[in-house]
């Protein structure tokens, strides 16, 4: 249903409620507003279907009526090639500011001419030159984004391990079976919608282009780098990615007791005694408050330092743990060993490169009503989906009893 369909039901039901309302029949006002409520939820599942059906296209298409708006004869060869792509043009980039800032319907020529519903008028593709600069802080700003791997494949596709960590050995030569990966381990990745909800009083008061740019990516790419980098670890992999510490197939994980992780004598035992040769090029991930508070300062059985800070001058400050790198990240990714419950992981030693991140990094915006606060909000939706190609470099270290 289009914007104005709904909005006429559901004004209609919302006067029926009140005349219930007032003449004291509340069995009939309570079943008024089960009916405001299911089409609330129907409406809203109605865009964000057509939200994920769009962003699951690879670029935006243009419609035949953008290739020859002037009524002039349609280019062909070298000058056909050149076309510029309307939703990176300048006039689209206004037309979609306005529709995020104001709720401003995009114009109909630069909605899909093959689309057979009529809900455009709810949803818009994020400009190119505006997802390109989303993406380029998204690697710039984000702790975790720039050192996973990056791929583009059809969803619902099993893809075997070995495709994504090949192994080279000489002819005729037998492969060690340890830590061996089998051709029969695959991967496959789903379409998960990932939503970055923002408030339209937020937007509403842009005027430029230049200043709408500057919010909206700000404003999306924190919230997008929030979520994924959450779901590389604590992601359930239902309805979103599949973090490592949810992974069934990581089995690797080693238990400190409070001596234990205090001391550089059991880390050195029972965690870097289990990293294997081909998995050394891993760092450590933990919470902040976690290395301030146990690593950092920690020293070997001869007084050497083993887990230091070096403050950079060109890269910043640097913390390292036995010879890694160590990346800290906020407490809701990995739970601060003081706050943690027993044989809850508080850190984890993996190489990020084995993490894949499986998206087109198409991204469309949907507005829609939250009810409950009857504010306007504009809802960013990128379809994703992500989880580890090589369980066997992960190690979970979990805090003891």
């Amino acid at each position: 249903m289009t914007r104005e369909e709904y909005m006429n039901q559901r004004n209609q039901l919302m006067n029926q409620a009140k005349a219930f309302l007032d003449a004291g029949n509340i069995d009939q006002f309570n079943a008024t507003k089960k009916q405001v409520e299911d089409l609330d939820t129907k409406y809203e599942a109605e865009a964000t279907a057509q939200a994920n059906y769009a962003a699951l296209q690879n670029g935006a298409v243009v419609p035949p009526a953008m290739q020859n708006l002037g009524g002039a004869p349609a280019p062909t060869g070298t000058q056909a090639n050149v076309i510029q792509n309307p939703y990176d043009s300048d006039e689209y980039m206004e037309a979609f500011m306005n529709f995020a800032c104001r709720g401003t319907a995009i114009p109909a020529k630069f909605r899909n001419a093959a689309e057979t519903t009529t809900t455009s008028d709810t949803g818009a593709v994020i400009p190119k030159t505006l997802l390109k600069e989303i993406i380029r802080n998204l690697k710039e700003t984000g702790i975790l984004f720039h050192q996973l791997r990056h791929l583009n494949i059809q969803g619902g596709v099993e893809i075997p391990i070995l495709d994504l960590k090949p192994t080279a050995n000489w002819v005729g030569e037998g492969a060690s079976e340890d830590q061996k990966l089998s051709a029969k381990e695959k991967v496959s990745f789903s379409y998960f919608g990932l939503e970055c909800k923002i408030a339209q009083s937020i937007l509403t008061s842009v005027v430029t282009i230049d200043a709408f740019q500057e919010l909206f990516v700000e404003l999306a790419t924190e919230a997008i780098i929030e979520a994924l980098e959450k779901g590389v670890f604590k992601g359930t992999g239902e309805g979103q990615m599949l973090g490592v510490c949810n992974d069934p197939r990581v089995t690797n994980s080693v238990t400190l007791t409070a001596a234990e992780f205090a001391t550089y004598d059991g880390w050195k035992k029972k965690v870097f005694a289990k990293i294997k040769k081909k998995y050394q090029r891993g760092k450590f991930f933990m919470a902040q408050g976690t290395f301030e508070g146990y690593i950092d300062g920690m020293v070997d059985k001869n007084g050497q330092p083993v887990g230091r800070t070096n403050y950079g001058i060109t890269e910043g400050t640097q913390y390292r743990f036995g010879g890694k790198p160590v990346e800290t990240v906020e407490d809701d990714v990995i739970t601060p060993y003081d706050t943690a419950a027993a044989d809850e992981v508080v850190a984890v030693y993996m190489n990020l490169k084995d993490y894949v991140l499986n998206s087109n990094m198409t991204m469309t915006v949907v507005q829609w009503i939250d009810h409950d606060t009857n504010k306007k909000k504009t809802k960013v939706m990128l379809i994703c989906d992500g989880k580890i190609a090589d369980a066997n470099g992960v190690i979970l270290i979990k805090k003891g009893a």
